[in-house]
């Protein structure tokens, strides 16, 4: 910006006729993250931490990756601010007027199916997926339907029906599938991530795992709730490696010995013990009145007694 500030070096401020340019300093639409209490490494650009990801989606900013000159992630996020996420999104849109169905609604639908198959210039700039899946649809519609009964109709892509948080509508594409409701894979949730996503994935959850530790002993101390407290000290003892109850061994040892093996090895330990009584009872004095005898039996071949009643 540019503004003119008459200026009279004799002294006369009024004169209109001298004059020179004052050039005001460009209009930075970076966010000032300090007022956010965030530490800057440069104008809009800070570490990627849990506490600064926090600021920044109270304050109702999105931000971007930065990556070195070799394509590896440095740490660092660049936050963008609502201005200049507008202004990415009318951008974006300027570049997609052509596939609008209405040029002066910026959220109106994208042309499908036929309409867009003809138009020469709409058909350059959408995603190759979406003109395939477009022709297997147009397709399948001349021929009259799926080939057969338990066959999903092919489905018709589209704009994504999400408003962001700005006010404007997504311009991804949904691939006209009944279960996709209309939403793209983005706002989908698609479970598909690179590694380095995944592991930034884990690293944050790594770096957050310390505040719920917080939250979890917070509760057990100041929650009204008595359910609440237990629940909390649980969390903890469970996450600490100590588990409620008594751990029990799977391990079984299996006898395998034939049930007439044992039967013959108790009746000897009864004799042997019935026969060091009477001993005992002799070398004391004792006349025993009766005696019992004690014989072999021969179990049966499935290990049953013979004289048990039947």
């Amino acid at each position: 910006m540019t503004d003119i500030v008459p200026t009279d070096f004799d002294g006369a401020e009024d004169s209109p006729e001298k004059t020179f340019p004052l050039i005001d300093t460009p209009y930075d639409k970076r966010p000032n993250l300090e007022e956010l209490g965030i530490i800057e490494v440069e104008r809009g650009v800070c570490e990627d931490t849990v506490e600064n990801r926090r600021a920044l989606r109270h304050a109702m900013l999105k931000w971007d990756y930065v990556y070195d000159t070799t394509g590896n992630a440095t740490g660092h996020i660049a936050a963008r601010s609502i201005e200049q996420q507008r202004d990415r999104a009318m951008i974006s849109i300027n570049q997609k007027k052509q596939l609008l169905l209405d040029p002066g609604n910026i959220n109106s639908d994208f042309l499908t199916g036929l309409d867009l198959l003809l138009d020469d210039d709409a058909s350059k700039i959408v995603p190759g997926w979406v003109l395939g899946a477009t022709r297997g649809w147009q397709k399948e519609q001349e021929t009259g339907g799926p080939v057969s009964s338990r066959r999903q109709p092919a489905g018709l892509p589209g704009r994504c029906t999400m408003i962001k948080t700005d006010g404007l509508r997504c311009m991804l594409w949904h691939s006209g599938r009944i279960k996709d409701a209309g939403l793209c894979n983005l706002h989908l949730g698609s479970t598909r991530r690179t590694t380095s996503s995944v592991e930034r994935a884990r690293e944050k959850v790594s770096q957050i795992s310390i505040y719920a530790v917080d939250v979890l002993e917070e509760l057990m101390d100041t929650a009204q709730s008595e359910p609440v407290k237990l629940k909390a000290a649980t969390e903890i003892l469970d996450r600490a490696g100590v588990r409620g109850g008594i751990e029990v061994g799977v391990d079984i040892n299996m006898n395998e010995r034939p049930a007439g093996e044992i039967l013959k090895e108790r009746l000897d330990k009864l004799r042997a013990a019935a026969v060091e009584q009477v001993i005992i009872s002799t070398e004391n004095g004792v006349e025993t009145e009766e005696v019992y005898e004690i014989t072999d039996v021969t179990p049966r071949e499935d290990g049953s007694d013979p004289d048990a009643r039947k």
